[in-house]
């Protein structure tokens, strides 16, 4: 009797500390939770979009600004897919952005910014302008690269858009920047500084009508300031545009080039973009970008198999990062990566 009793207190004792089933419950990400926090896991639960093993088991949000891997290939990571913390891949034949990586955070344009100089003063000024270069070529920051301009040279529009793409020519950002808000403005009395605030106000209007609204530009050459920023996807909505304009893509795809001075005289540049000589890809040009601030960036316009694409990043931290993303986006294009989520360019 008194092991009877004993049973049954036990018995008691067991179904008053159990949990019915019902406080079982199903997590989003498939893993099922009792309500003090023990999780019973499914087969699946821990494993990422390949099926590897991790450690998290939590379902984080993706960072703002990160297309959706659900756009991509079964399987595909989009986020994951290169190492810089920035970058996109954009279809130009079809107007598609078909990878993006944070696009919409902010970051620092570096010397891409030339891309939109060379488009203002393209569309500004007719073909025939000859440039004149004068004091305005002291307005450079110290460090900044160069293409050699000395005062009193003149040039036209193929030459100063050459000397601004080849070479790291921040001298002839400010040649242009000032000659074009001269001949706009009508204003032969007004100093350089304050024609290159004229200039800079219709890079920030060429860049909003083009569709590259998250950007603010503060000198015509890329050198670091803290109010000259953008976004991947401004930066490359401007790459779009140069891309499509003849000679502004031309210049950029060529690995040098010589220029004849309508002064007299001659002057030779090596492309410092390296993503031209690259083997086993049709790489067709735009600029490649490097400050401290920036770290490494690039947008490397490229054809794959019958298609047009940007591949773009910004922040890589070596140059090797950079290369190596850039491949990646490409190859990406080449694996039939396209599912094209936003339109953002109207060629």
């Amino acid at each position: 009797m008194k092991k009877l009793f004993i049973v049954l207190l036990a018995i008691m004792i067991l179904m008053t500390s159990c949990k019915p089933l019902t406080d079982v419950t199903m997590r989003p990400d498939g893993q099922l939770t009792i309500d003090n926090g023990q999780l019973i896991i499914d087969d699946d639960a821990g494993r990422d979009e390949l099926g590897t093993p991790t450690d998290d088991v939590t379902d984080e949000p993706e960072p703002d600004g990160t297309f959706s891997a659900l756009f991509g290939p079964p399987g595909a990571n989009a986020a994951a897919a290169i190492n810089s913390p920035y970058g996109a891949l954009y279809n130009l034949t079809d107007n598609i952005f078909v990878y993006g990586k944070r696009v919409d955070d902010r970051v620092y344009p570096s010397g891409t910014v030339k891309l939109l100089t060379a488009l203002v003063v393209y569309d500004a000024l007719p073909q025939d302008f000859i440039f004149e270069v004068s004091s305005e070529i002291d307005m450079i920051s110290r460090g900044s690269g160069v293409a050699g301009l000395i005062e009193g040279q003149r040039v036209n529009m193929e030459g100063i858009l050459t000397a601004l793409l080849i070479p790291i020519g921040n001298d002839a950002a400010y040649t242009i920047s000032v000659n074009t808000a001269r001949e706009l403005s009508g204003s032969g009395g007004a100093s350089n500084r304050e024609l290159n605030d004229y200039f800079l106000r219709l890079m920030n209007e060429y860049a909003q009508n083009l569709g590259a609204e998250n950007s603010s530009f503060s000198n015509p050459d890329g050198f670091h300031a803290a109010d000259n920023y953008s976004t991947v996807r401004d930066l490359t909505i401007i790459a779009a545009q140069a891309a499509v304009n003849p000679l502004v893509s031309a210049i950029c795809g060529k690995i040098e080039h010589e220029v004849r001075f309508e002064s007299g005289g001659t002057s030779s540049w090596s492309n410092s973009n390296a993503f031209l000589t690259l083997e086993n890809w049709d790489i067709r040009g735009l600029r490649t970008a490097y400050t401290d601030e920036s770290a490494f960036s690039a947008q490397i316009l490229a054809d794959v198999d019958g298609k047009t694409y940007i591949a773009a990043v910004s922040g890589s931290a070596t140059a090797a990062v950079r290369e190596q993303d850039i491949i990646r986006l490409l190859q990406m294009a080449r694996d039939g990566y396209d599912a094209g989520v936003i339109t953002v360019f109207d060629n």
